[in-house]
């Protein structure tokens, strides 16, 4: 019975670990190619300066690439701490 209940509890534990990950994934990744994109094919778009500043667009695009990755990390440290932890603790709990 305890072992049927852990099973349970793992299967789980591996669901929520690919509904977290998979979406973050994507979003990092699809971003950092997207920004990597521009400058091979584009890079003329990045050096266009912003309100006659001495900041480019590239410049700005990269400090939100760079804030959107800490963004990603901090919302799967929560979910992992607010979903995976306790499945975890579960699973110790009844081995």
């Amino acid at each position: 019975m305890q072992i049927r209940a852990t099973k349970e509890i793992y299967q789980q534990l591996k669901e929520a670990r690919i509904k977290i990950i998979i979406p973050l994934i994507l979003l990092a990744i699809t971003s950092y190619f997207s920004f990597i994109w521009v400058i091979a094919f584009k890079p003329i778009f990045f050096g266009i300066l912003i309100f006659d500043t001495n900041v480019s667009i590239g410049i700005f695009l990269g400090f939100l690439l760079i804030l959107l990755i800490f963004l990603v990390t901090l919302t799967y440290v929560y979910l992992a701490n607010k979903i995976l932890e306790p499945l975890i603790k579960k699973i110790q709990n009844n081995a």
